[in-house]
């Protein structure tokens, strides 16, 4: 093999690592609205935080409140593609970088609930600030999150195995 070869496979393997990733981000989510089902992350008095962006960011660009079931509808909207686009470039970087799929994708779970859950979203008033947070919720978040990694990782590395 010679010199050329090497960009274009490395170029190969991130696209497909990214579309691998993707696809596992679709099943991960599938998976964290079914622990949603199973185990409710918050009170049924509480919007999920991707409405709730959505309903300030509606609300600072137009004045209009969003409606209970336009949010419900935002929500879902902005998890799958959230899910999907985050496990793109993870699978692109798994795709290059071995040790990014430590724990089996648990650590890319646990990032993204740390990251999103446990600092982005307080900080854009999504949800409480964390010391308001009931801890079963965080644990269930955090449970959630390692499992949506888990599906991300094993879905991601059977899509790629096809490749």
């Amino acid at each position: 093999m010679d010199d050329d070869s090497k960009p274009a496979d490395a170029r190969h393997d991130v696209i497909v690592g990214a579309l691998a990733g993707a696809v596992g981000g679709l099943a991960g989510a599938a998976i964290k609205l079914l622990c949603e089902k199973i185990a409710p992350p918050r009170t049924p008095d509480r919007e999920p935080p991707p409405g709730v962006i959505a309903a300030n960011v509606v609300r600072a660009l137009s004045g209009r409140e969003l409606s209970h079931e336009r949010m419900a509808t935002v929500a879902l909207a902005v998890h799958w593609t959230f899910s999907t686009v985050t496990s793109a470039l993870y699978g692109a970087l798994a795709a290059r970088v071995r040790s990014v799929r430590f724990g089996g994708g648990v650590g890319f779970g646990l990032v993204v609930w740390v990251g999103f859950h446990e600092i982005t979203l307080p900080l854009l008033r999504a949800t409480p600030p964390l010391r308001e947070l009931p801890i079963l919720e965080q644990l269930n978040e955090c449970v959630s999150h390692a499992v949506f990694g888990v599906t991300v990782e094993r879905v991601r590395a059977a899509v790629a195995a096809l490749a």
